[in-house]
């Protein structure tokens, strides 16, 4: 089993998938909590579980804004606006 914070996996992703595809259990963190596990498809306990709360939860996380639908044309209008 390999740790690996978000960062690091994001700038080597090909590396530690190459580990995955070896067989090789990669954990991933996120400010030292585990948040994930990257397992070879054919890992005979990889299981995928449904959520155990709905997504709508998530609202209520500090930090999480439910995204807006953005429109193409006001952001470039907005922009030129600015220059």
């Amino acid at each position: 089993m390999t740790l690996v914070n978000v960062a690091a996996l994001k700038e080597k992703l090909s590396y530690y998938l190459g580990l995955v595809k070896e067989g090789q259990e990669i954990v991933v963190t996120s400010h030292r909590h585990r948040v994930a596990r990257i397992l070879p498809a054919s890992a005979p306990d990889a299981q995928i579980s449904e959520p155990s709360r709905p997504l709508k939860d998530l609202k209520k996380v500090k930090g999480v804004k439910p995204r807006r639908s953005v429109s193409a044309v006001r952001t470039l209008l907005e922009d030129r606006e600015r220059r």
